[in-house]
């Protein structure tokens, strides 16, 4: 049976809460650096691991197993040959994805090749049966190569195919934006990234309310939504 993009995102979203409340699943997590929470969080939790927390300890959810299979330096076109490896083999029930960081380096010309890479991850997680969850790239300080211009216009392109193939966009490009804006920041919000481009603890945490939020189980007395991380913890000098 062929779905219209209006379709794919109500069946989406009554299957995201038929999960929350039903047998165990499993949550595969592709990503980048960002997605692995290699070094950069200096110890502290990762946003998967936040999720994992809140998921299967604040929400009872034992029997669920939480794949993070976030890869440092990765790419939309490295996880393309991959994608069973790193998703396909777990049987996913949900698959998230979070590309873009390191896909900016192909500059403004490789946002369209960048566009139909996130198109086919999400063909080939509905192909296993899973529930796609798109997430937007955090933005990014002005150095190497990335620039807060280039990662919007990749944020975007995320974006556009949320709409077109009616999947859930978790947007932390716009959560971020927004709250450096409140801070008067020009990017993100002091503290918020450990360097130019990698979040530290107060960015994963802040993530992680993002991503609780779009889903629906962010709840302000919970223990993992509560933490309160200082700005800059553990951030480089």
């Amino acid at each position: 049976m062929d779905f219209t993009a209006d379709e794919y995102a109500r069946r989406d979203a009554d299957r995201l809460r038929e999960i929350l409340s039903g047998p165990p699943v499993t949550w595969v997590f592709l990503g980048d650096s960002i997605t692995q929470g290699v070094s950069h969080t200096h110890g502290h939790r990762g946003y998967v691991e936040h999720f994992a927390e809140r998921v299967r300890g604040e929400l009872g959810r034992r029997g669920d197993t939480v794949v993070n299979s976030g890869v440092s330096g990765a790419t939309a076109e490295d996880l393309l040959p991959e994608f069973h490896w790193r998703a396909g083999r777990f049987a996913p029930d949900v698959v998230f994805v979070m590309f873009g960081t390191n896909d900016v380096l192909a500059g403004e010309d490789g946002v369209r090749g960048f566009r139909f890479r996130i198109d086919q991850i999400v063909q080939r997680s509905r192909d296993v049966g899973a529930t796609v969850v798109l997430q937007t790239p955090p933005p990014v300080l002005d150095e190497g190569g990335r620039n807060p211009r280039l990662i919007s216009l990749y944020a975007e392109a995320v974006r556009e195919v949320a709409r077109d193939l009616g999947v859930l966009v978790v947007d932390h490009a716009a959560a971020w934006h927004e709250a450096a804006e409140a801070a008067g920041d020009d990017v993100a919000p002091a503290g918020w990234l450990d360097d130019s481009f990698h979040p530290g603890a107060r960015g994963h945490h802040e993530l992680t309310l993002t991503l609780l939020s779009t889903l629906g189980i962010h709840d302000a007395a919970s223990p993992v939504c509560s933490l309160v991380v200082e700005d800059g913890v553990g951030a480089s000098a």
